[in-house]
This record gives structure tokens, sequence and C-alpha cells, in this order.
């Protein structure tokens, strides 16, 4: 006896439940590598420019060239399970970046403080903005950065570099923890 229509759609709708949840799974692997990565970055640039705040540029430049191009390397490694990967990867770090820039230009001057701030509040808006359309997992990753950071901003006096180093390295590693383990 062949399924009825509604026992196929239902069907069907478990299947497509089931890929989701392993793309997902994938997509949260993936990611975790990445904010491995970037956690440590920025742990290490804010612990560097803690102790050498007047090569703040040539500390943030070089740790940034260095997660770029580790980065690359992990987007390749994924890109046998998402194809495409590479490019968009490169797309929005790029436009990270450039949004970092472009702010610092028509905001100038801004403090040290003020500049360091722009990067994790746009990485965890569209950390929020993502976890709101696909992965619900990136809302708190998200909410958590924003708040750590803001707090951090707002709270953290003399030792601003160390706490931002904890809140934002360490929001990206534990959360790199958090998605492997899925």
């Amino acid at each position: 006896m062949s399924p009825s229509p509604e026992e196929a759609a239902a069907a069907l709708r478990a299947i497509n439940s089931v890929q989701a949840r392993a793309a997902g799974f994938q997509d949260y692997r993936a990611e975790s590598r990445q904010l491995m990565l970037w956690g440590v970055v920025n742990l290490l640039g804010c612990v560097f420019t803690a102790l050498f705040p007047s090569f703040l540029l040539l500390i943030w430049l070089a740790v940034v060239i260095v997660g770029l191009v580790v980065g690359v390397r992990l987007a390749r490694i994924a890109e046998e399970v998402m194809p495409g990967i590479v490019w968009r990867y490169l797309l929005v770090v790029g436009s990270v970046l450039l949004f970092a820039l472009l702010l610092h230009v028509v905001m100038w001057p801004l403090t040290p403080r003020q500049g360091s701030m722009i990067v994790p509040l746009f990485v965890a808006t569209l950390y929020v903005i993502r976890g709101a359309q696909s992965r619900p997992r990136y809302v708190i990753i998200g909410a958590g950065l924003a708040l750590l950071c803001f707090c951090c901003f707002l709270f953290a006096t003399s030792h601003y570099w160390w706490w931002l180093a904890l809140a934002w390295g360490g929001t990206f590693i534990l959360s790199s923890l958090w998605l492997r383990r899925t």
C-alpha cells in the first residue's frame, strides 16, 4: 500500500528537517574553527596592545593579517563540505574590516578605546542577525559578545585592554568550544 499524500509530505518534511540539522552541525563545526582562530587573534591583539600601546596600529595590522591567512586556510579545509566558503569568508571578513576602516575615517578622531569597540559590536550584530535567520546559537554568541565588550568599555578603566582580551577573545574561544561539542 502506497503512502497517502499527507504521509508523503510529512516524510519529506522530516527528511528536510534532518538535512537542515546536519547542515547546521557542519556549519557549527566549521564556524568553531574560525571562532577559535579569531578568539586567539583578538586575545593576542588586546594583550600586545596592553603591553605596547604605542604600537597599536602595527600590532593589529600584524594579527589581522595572520588571522586572514590562517582563516583562509581553515576555510579551504571546510570547502570540501561547503563549496564556495572561501569567497564568502573573504567577503565577510573584508566587509567587517572595511566597515571598521570607514567608520574610523568618518568618526575621526576616535580614542583607541572607542575604536576598539567597532569590530566586536559589529561582529556581534552580524552573529545575532545570522542566528535569527538560521542558527539560534549564534544569537547567544552575538548577544554575549556585545554585552561583555560593552560592559568592558563602560567599567574597565586602567586595565581595559586586559579585560577586552577576555571579553572579546574569551567569548570567541568559549563559543568555539561550545559549537565544537555539537
